[in-house]
């Protein structure tokens, strides 16, 4: 389970396990928010994410009900991607519920 730089935790995301699939937010230009500014954005190799999702899954598998995936903007991520990720999700954490991001 890797991370780079800070990750924000949403409130509402107080108990999920947070998968950085991106790292940094594709616009970074918002006047209001500087939370990404010392990162660039990228999609991670997938196969890094499917690695630390099968780490979780080891170490905290059952407790997880809820998957956060981070960083500023998940939701551009190829739908390969996300499929992918969705799938391995439902293999490693059996009691999960929820996928955000």
């Amino acid at each position: 389970m890797r991370y780079e730089g800070m990750v924000f935790r949403p409130p509402s995301e107080a108990d999920s396990y947070i998968l950085q699939a991106t790292v940094g937010c594709s616009w970074n230009k918002c006047t209001y928010c500087a939370m990404y500014r010392d990162k660039s954005y990228r999609v991670r190799e997938l196969s890094e994410s499917l690695e630390d999702l099968d780490e979780a899954g080891r170490q905290i598998g059952r407790r997880v009900r809820k998957l956060f995936v981070a960083d500023g903007d998940a939701l551009a991520l190829p739908v390969d991607h996300w499929l992918s990720i969705l799938e391995r999700a439902r293999q490693v954490f059996p009691r999960r519920g929820q996928i955000s991001c």
